[in-house]
């Protein structure tokens, strides 16, 4: 058994002399920050198309970065998300995994505009 190695090997615990030092910055000012209102998160221009969806309640196309599609109306927005009634059911759609949104033109209404 002389001959057998170990696959582990033991080693002592760090023993800290003192409490930790953390360097002092001068942020230039006394005087304490005052916080800043942080900008809108979108666009008026989205906004606006998005309340005129709502209020309209147009069908939607929706289609996702992976290329998945969903068909439904606008139900409610904010900021980072959109409300998508899906076949009666409301569904959470993130904008930031939306590649586009479009109307949907009825084939009847697009047959009959042009002609």
């Amino acid at each position: 058994m002389a001959n057998q190695k170990k696959s582990w090997v033991e080693v002592p615990q760090y023993e800290r002399p003192g409490a930790a030092r953390v360097p002092h910055v001068k942020t230039g000012s006394s005087k304490p920050r005052q916080p800043t209102p942080s900008p809108a998160r979108h666009s008026h221009a989205q906004e606006a198309l998005f309340a005129e969806w709502l209020t309209q309640q147009v069908r939607l196309e929706v289609v996702f970065s992976d290329g998945a599609t969903l068909y439904g109306t606008l139900t409610d927005f904010d900021t980072y998300a959109l409300t998508i009634a899906f076949d009666g059911q409301p569904t959470l759609v993130f904008k930031s995994a939306v590649r586009w949104i479009r109307v949907v033109v009825a084939d009847a209404e697009k047959i009959r505009r042009d002609g």
